[in-house]
């Protein structure tokens, strides 16, 4: 009893996680689709709510995580590796710069703190 008691909070543990960066992603999405600042996708934003992105973001990898524990990680690994070879006309085969990596999360989490800090912006 008390092992299967472990094993489930070891999954809520991991569905937390991929929930995080389910957001994450979710809030990538939302900038680059959502409100159409994309530099490969020509065309109206799909949806300029952020908090479907980030909902729905972060309840996708959050049942990934649950079901899968620590393969998630996979899972948001690939799904930022795709953005980013979709965003830099990049074919699968090549391994999108650590560097253009960086720069893409430090401005999704700039956008993040400026939109959540800012009352106006709500």
């Amino acid at each position: 009893m008390l092992q299967s008691v472990h094993g489930v909070l070891d999954r809520l543990g991991y569905a937390l996680i991929g929930a995080f960066f389910g957001a994450l992603v979710g809030v990538a999405g939302w900038w680059l689709y959502g409100l159409a600042y994309s530099l490969a996708y020509d065309g109206p934003g799909m949806d300029p709510v952020l908090r479907h992105w980030v909902q729905y973001g972060a309840a996708a990898f959050a049942v990934l995580g649950f079901i899968f524990r620590a393969r998630a990680a996979d899972a948001v690994a690939d799904t930022v590796s795709g953005i980013l070879h979709f965003e830099f006309d990049e074919t699968p085969g090549q391994a999108a710069s650590a560097l253009v990596l960086c720069v893409v999360l430090v401005l999704v989490l700039v956008i993040a703190a400026i939109w959540f800090t800012s009352p106006s912006l709500r």
